[in-house]
């Protein structure tokens, strides 16, 4: 009898970390994912120079001249279509007020194609009751004869767990900040520079 006992006591045991493990391997591997989006999110905004927002034209496709492929679409679309691509559903809060210096906003709704290739995306200055599928910033670099010439993004992605209770409770943020972009293509005034330099942040 006690030996029945010992081994049910040393199978729940070995039961429990097998359980821990597989859950730590598998949070490791979604954030991996994450941080690795946030990365991609930078890179899409450099090099298109700031958040632009361009709906873009539909040209004839150079590969058997079959169909047609969309050119010249903006950083938003760009940005969103890439997060639809890879099933990211994970929403988070923004910063606001004195959580982090700056005018945060924020993406509600990534849209659908469609709504993207029409050159539709919606995005608000941050409510803090409100949840976003991503969050940016935008401060100064430097200002020359009262014009900013040069400017840095931060981007804010959210983590989502996969267990019902903690992904309630729990919002883990993925903070990312791109290089300094000089001459940015987005100055149509839709976002605006923190009022704060970077280097103060």
């Amino acid at each position: 009898m006690k030996n029945g006992i010992a081994n049910l006591w040393l199978l729940g045991i070995i039961i429990t970390f097998i359980a821990l493990f597989s859950a730590y391997i598998a949070i490791t591997l979604n954030y991996s994912a994450s941080f690795k989006m946030k990365n991609e999110i930078l890179t899409i905004i450099e090099k298109h120079k700031g958040l632009t927002n361009y709906a873009g034209e539909d040209k004839e496709s150079i590969i058997d001249g079959k169909g047609t492929v969309r050119t010249n679409v903006g950083a938003f679309q760009t940005i969103n279509l890439f997060l639809l691509g890879n099933a990211y559903t994970a929403k988070g809060y923004c910063p606001s007020g004195t959580d982090f210096p700056g005018t945060w906003y924020g993406v509600e709704d990534l849209g659908s194609v469609s709504s993207i290739k029409s050159g539709t995306i919606n995005f608000e200055l941050a409510n803090s009751g409100k949840k976003y599928h991503y969050c940016f910033a935008k401060y100064n670099a430097n200002m020359k004869n009262g014009q900013y010439k040069s400017v840095y993004y931060r981007v804010r992605l959210f983590y989502k767990f996969e267990i019902p209770v903690l992904s309630d409770f729990l919002s883990i943020k993925v903070d990312g900040l791109t290089d300094e972009i000089y001459d940015p293509q987005d100055e149509d005034g839709s976002i605006s520079i923190s009022s704060s330099n970077y280097y103060d942040v």
